[in-house]
């Protein structure tokens, strides 16, 4: 599915880059997309919430439901930007 949508390909490809969870997945089931990891299921999101917000929030409620489900800080998995010479979020790019 997400080889033949472009749109779900680039958002993914952009969370991948904001995170290194391991294993991270993503599938659409029915309205809902089920995100999944190494260590297990993460969270379930509506389909229409997943392509109205932008990647960094879909990683801020990813990081959010990986704590609450496993106890383990998600942000620890943040990727950092170090190497970039501007805020790669700003919209001053």
């Amino acid at each position: 599915m997400m080889g033949s949508d472009k749109e779900t390909y680039l958002k993914m490809v952009a969370i991948w880059s904001i995170t290194s969870i391991p294993d991270l997945k993503i599938k659409l089931i029915g309205d809902s997309f089920k995100v999944t990891c190494k260590f297990g299921f993460i969270v379930s999101m509506d389909a229409k919430l997943f392509y109205e917000i932008e990647p960094l929030e879909v990683v801020q409620l990813i990081e959010k439901s990986f704590t609450k489900q496993f106890g383990v800080e998600g942000m620890k998995y943040r990727n950092t930007f170090r190497g970039f010479k501007k805020n790669p979020f700003s919209s001053q790019n």
